[in-house]
Parts: C-alpha cells; structure tokens; sequence
C-alpha cells in the first residue's frame, strides 16, 4: 500500500506553502516529519487526510488503505469514561478487545472507567493517544505523541512503536524517538519536501551535506554573475555587439533564490552575580498528608545547569513555585535566596494575556527599548532578531502558532536581562530547528540554570547535573539523564526479582487459566460475529430470531466475564518475573 504526492502544491491566501512536492511512502515506512513550525507540516497532513485539496498536483492512496490520525487538539468528551471512548472507534471488520483497551490505558496512567468530565488536557491527550494505538490502521499518524507523557510513558511508548508493524508518520520534537523508532525521514524545508531513508543521526549527516551542496551553488552562481556583469560594463562599444540571448541569461540567473534559515540571537548584558545563589537547608513540602520532598539540601553553583525530573505530579513545579515566592513555601527548613539575583522564569503555561493585542504591544508591556551588548534595541528590532518579521509583529497574538507563542514568551523572559533562568518544559511546542537555537542560547548563557522537561535528548545535551523525585525525596545526581533512566531500569529489575523471591510465581493454575482465556475469547467473539450476521438476515422467523438472541446475550455475559478474568490474570502476571 502507498501513499504518493505527485507535483503538489498548495496555497495558503498568497502565500505558496508547498511547491511541486513529490514523494512516496508505503505501509512498511516508519517516518519522522520535520519542518520548521508554521511552514505548511500541518497543511499537508490535512492533505493527506483529505481535509484539504491541492490546487494543483495528484495525491493517490492505493490498496484501499486505512488511515488513523492523533491530532495536537485536545479531545473533546461528553463525560464518556475513557474506555468508552477508546471502544468508540471498535467496528465489526476491526474489533477492539475489551482487555486491550483496558490494559493500554492503564499503561497510561488512566482510569478505564473514571468519567472524563473533570479529566486534565494531558488525560484527555492520552485518552486519545490509547484510542489511536488500539484502533485498526494500516498507516498511523501521531502528530506529537510524547507531549502530556512522563518519562515511564515515553519509553513504554517508544518501545510499542519500535515493534509496531504498520506504515507510521509522526511529528515529534522527540529526536531520540526519531533516531530509535523512524527508518526514513521527511523534512518540509521552504516548500519542497526531502525524503531521507535514514534515521535522525543520519539524517543530519545527509541534510548538512544538501546544504553544503546548496552553498557550492550559490557560490558558483555569484561568480558566474560577477562574470557576467563585468561583461556588461565593458562600455558602450561592447555592447553593441553583446548577444540578446546572453543579456537574458543574466536577468535568469539573477531571479534564482537561494533559501536560508534566519536564526535567532540575543546577547544580554551580564548581570553581576555574588556569591550567594539559591541555598535549601533541610527543606520539606507537604500538601496535606501527601509528601513531595523531606529534609532537602543543595546549594547552586555558578555552573549548574540542573534537570528537574520525576513522574508526573510529583513536586517539580512545585519546587519552582518555592523558589520564586510564588504562592507556594517550604513546610519546614530553610531558603535563601541570593540579594543580587535576577530571576527569568519561562513557565510551563503559556501567559494568560489579552490575545486580541498585538504582538508588539504585548512586548512594550515589559519594555519599549532593551540594553544588550550591542547597544540599544527597539521592541521592533528586538521581535526581528528573535525572527518576527513587520507583519508578525503587528498581528494579533491568536493568529500565532503555539511555537510562535513560546518563542515571544521567551523574548519577555530575557528582555530583562536575568542571570538565573528556570525554565518549566521550555520544549513544548518547539519545533526541532528552534530547540537547536535555544540549545545554543542556554549553552552560552552566563548564569546557573534549573530545568524541568521531559525531552530525554535536551537534558542530555545541556544538564551536568540531575535533581530526580523519588519515593518522597529529592535525590541529586552527576550523570546524564540516559543514564539515570538506565540505572532506574535496572532497579526496577532488582525491585522485580526481590518481589519474586519474596511472593510465589504466578501459580501453574492461574498461567493454565490465563492461556486457556486467551484461545477461548477470540473463538466467543468469533461465534457472536457468525450469530449476529446470521441474526441480520432474519425477518420473519420469530422463533429462530428468539433462540439465537438468547444465545448472543448468554455468550454476551460469558464473554464479559471471562475478559475481566482475563484482564486480571494480565495485571497479575505484570506484577511478576516470569
């Protein structure tokens, strides 16, 4: 089965956001899609799906192939329990097993049967991401599956999609799902699309030489130029007699663009740092009866640049929130706060504002001119060097994109010139090419640095050292965060083998039952599937539709109870080293 975009292009108002875009992928493929945001990623996954048509070119899907789709939108529910929702999408051709749907959310930290009416975003998200695992397809797209997921969920994801074993495309930030799980890769670069058959370390090695061939070109181009132009200007006799077809030449090679990425810098003046940063002395934090931390203690060094991590609802913003006075204070111990710090915190929210101002103004709220290094900066100069050109800068804030927002968020962070950054999920909605840029910020910034993000490959680049929430403690560590989630996994296998020697193994009655279940089920639902065809073609037989309603509603029953029993014996196993 493929999927083919032949010559397609598309149209956005006047702006062209694909142009002549070729490639094919099959059922086989798993692809990463990258692109900077706001260059036309989304319009051609609406493409792909239909949503949209081309205004010119051919899109062909072969084989009759079904398409499953995880958008970024947030689901919208009637209260439905999740189960509910997942099982929605079951249809007769392609069922949805009752234990299946069950196991997987519980995998993601969902309650099957809890109603979704006061659920979180991030529980709807995986609400959807469970329905769109489970759901029949032959090529499923996931455009960023890893957001609202914990660390535990990311990997438990990651390991699901290595082994999964139809055509995938995703659109993710996550560059070590894009080099474990992709076997191509697809960027959407200024209109055109390149197909790479490589994962993401790969990829980078073919992209770089493409556009050290782009520059070889453009090098060529302005010397062919130059050539051409100093045979212009030789004087009034030459011309007479120059070529027409020549001087045409000349105005074609001058209308060849060449694309390039602008970037974004931003040098802020130091700000003096003392001696004294931040200092917890035996700090402790209760809600309730609840713990996050006891008895902790670190001091900041000058260097750090720290990753906060832990499960999801474990403290870490939390302990942000402490630290800058905000709402929240230590239970007990002690915290000192530095006199000469300057304190820039980029929240994990998006700031509530006004979104019918405009860009511009909402910068002009914190500052109309900056001191930088380089002198003296207008709100205006300062929104272009951080790649919002005049008409982003006088639109309204609701026409940006997500990542637009994070990045303007980040301009109001620094314009202040602080020499402490904490910085909570800084990654979201960053497409790959921005997060490279800030990488390179945060590794040049003069200044201390606490993050909290679940990007595995962002802490391991920038982080020397780990603050991790486990058991009720905050536990500090000088290694990268692939080797902490390493050592974690191997403390879960200890953990796992201490259970083992200290309860029984999974009793040889229970692992009979559990596959006895297993062969039983599919030929239940098989019978229904024969009763109920059979039950459809009935009209007028009363008694036949009587005796075989009865045998649908007791298979019914038996098959509910056995998949519950099923489903216990699973979660049975799991708690066991078999």
């Amino acid at each position: 089965m493929n999927i083919t975009f032949d010559n397609v292009s598309f149209k956005y108002i006047e702006k062209l956001l694909l142009n002549g875009v070729s490639f094919s992928l099959t059922d086989n493929d798993k692809v990463g899609f990258i692109g900077v945001n706001g260059t036309g990623k989304s319009t051609l996954l609406k493409l792909l799906l239909g949503v949209e048509k081309p205004i010119s070119g051919t899109i062909t899907i072969s084989g009759g192939m079904i398409i499953n789709y995880l958008p970024q939108d947030i689901l919208k529910t009637n209260g439905e329990s999740g189960f509910e929702i997942v099982m929605s999408s079951s249809t007769k051709e392609h069922p949805i097993n009752d234990y299946e749907a069950r196991s997987i959310l519980t995998k993601l930290k969902i309650n099957p049967d809890a109603s979704t009416t006061n659920m979180s975003g991030g529980e709807l998200k995986r609400i959807a991401l469970a329905r769109a695992l489970v759901s029949y397809s032959d090529f499923l797209i996931l455009d960023e599956p890893t957001n609202h997921l914990d660390n535990d969920m990311i990997m438990w994801l990651e390991k699901y999609l290595i082994k999964y074993n139809h055509g995938l495309l995703m659109v993710t930030h996550d560059r070590y799902f894009l080099e474990r799980i992709c076997n191509k890769m697809l960027e959407l670069d200024f209109g055109k699309t390149y197909l790479y058959e490589a994962n993401y370390s790969k990829f980078l090695d073919l992209k770089a030489e493409r556009l050290n061939n782009e520059i070889k070109a453009q090098q060529k181009l302005k010397s062919i130029l130059k050539t051409e132009h100093e045979w212009l200007d030789r004087g009034c006799e030459a011309r007479r007699t120059k070529s027409k077809n020549r001087i045409e030449k000349i105005k074609a090679l001058e209308e060849i663009e060449f694309n390039s990425h602008d970037t974004f810098e931003f040098n802020s003046i130091n700000t003096r740092l003392g001696k004294e940063l931040i200092e917890i002395e035996n700090g402790s934090k209760y809600f309730g009866d609840k713990v996050l931390f006891e008895n902790f203690s670190f001091k900041l060094e000058r260097n750090d640049i720290i990753g906060v991590v832990g499960a999801n609802g474990a403290g870490k913003s939390t302990l942000f929130k402490i630290i800058m006075g905000q709402e929240e204070q230590l239970t007990s111990g002690k915290l000192i706060i530095g006199q000469t710090l300057k304190i820039g915190y980029f929240s994990q929210m998006l700031d509530t504002v006004d979104e019918n101002i405009r860009v511009i103004d909402y910068i002009k709220e914190t500052a109309s001119v900056i001191e930088t290094i380089n002198g003296t900066l207008t709100a205006s100069q300062l929104l272009e060097q951080f790649l919002f050109n005049k008409e982003l800068q006088y639109s309204k804030i609701s026409t940006l994109s997500g990542g637009e927002r994070r990045r303007l968020q980040l301009i109001r962070v620094l314009i202040n010139n602080p020499n402490l950054l904490i910085l909570d999920e800084p990654t979201n909605d960053l497409d790959i090419y921005t997060l490279e840029i800030l990488e390179d910020y945060l590794m040049s910034f003069n200044g201390p640095i606490l993050i909290v993000s679940h990007d595995r490959y962002f802490l391991d680049k920038l982080c020397n050292k780990l603050f991790a929430f486990e058991n009720n403690n905050i536990n500090q560590y000088q290694i990268s965060f692939t080797e902490y989630l390493k050592k974690e996994v191997v403390k879960e296998t200890k953990d796992k083998e201490v259970k083992v020697r200290v309860k029984n193994k999974m009793s040889s009655k229970d692992r009979n039952l559990l596959d006895q279940l297993n062969k039983e089920i599919p030929m239940i639902e098989e019978e229904l599937g024969i009763l109920r065809n059979k039950l459809s073609k009935l009209t007028t037989e009363f008694t036949e539709i009587m005796e075989i309603t009865e045998k649908i509603n007791n298979l019914e029953e038996d098959l509910d109870n056995k998949i519950n029993k099923l489903f216990e014996l699973e979660e049975l196993k799991e708690s066991y080293t078999i």
